[in-house]
């Protein structure tokens, strides 16, 4: 965001994917891709939509489906279409194992696509729980992979900090007569419970 705020680069594409009930389309690969698609139709927020986003729905509404959600193959068209207008595109997909598990190889194939067909630079940083299937169709990539042992003490760290911040503001342990013994207790069991998380 640094980059593109500067002017060096155009915005990331970014999604974050959840399972949670009250936003269905947060998993279905689908609507992740054409959220994408919709955040690439222009190069900069409040800009004109690009000429292939424009085409695209000409083309969905003289055939009459011009309302309907985009397919994922329609998506990843429109995607590479748009990418021809950046010199660098960056789509982060976070929390990639929230997607439907049942679907989102057919996620990661047409990301694959879009890597292989683009006719610029494009990279894609995906983050996600080591699901199986996930890690396989990732494998041949360059990945980091960060563990919950390797961040442990960032975390207890962290919890001591914002344990110490509610005690200091009255929210947490304000009639305790035990305060340092309860403290520590809750630290080590939120830390405990987090399991690097």
């Amino acid at each position: 965001m640094r980059t593109f705020r500067a002017g060096h680069n155009p915005p990331p594409a970014f999604f974050y994917c959840s399972r949670n009930p009250a936003e269905p389309t947060r998993s279905i690969p689908e609507a992740i891709l054409a959220s994408l698609a919709r955040q690439l139709s222009n190069l900069q927020p409040g800009d004109p939509l690009l000429s292939p986003t424009i085409e695209f729905f000409r083309k969905k509404e003289a055939q009459g489906f011009a309302s309907g959600p985009l397919r994922i193959d329609e998506s990843r068209e429109l995607i590479i279409q748009l990418i021809e207008h950046y010199p660098l595109t960056l789509i982060i997909i976070d929390a990639f194992d929230e997607c439907d598990s049942e679907k989102r190889a057919d996620l990661l194939e047409a990301l694959e696509t879009i890597l292989r067909e683009s006719s610029s630079l494009v990279k894609i940083f995906i983050s996600s729980r080591d699901d199986q299937d996930i890690v396989f169709q990732l494998a041949q990539y360059p990945n980091l992979e960060i563990s919950s042992d390797r961040n442990s003490d960032d975390i207890a760290s962290f919890v001591k900090v914002e344990i110490k911040k509610l005690i200091q503001k009255k929210r947490l342990l304000k009639h305790s007569q035990a305060r340092n013994e309860m403290e520590k207790l809750i630290v080590d069991k939120v830390v405990q419970g987090a399991a690097g998380m």
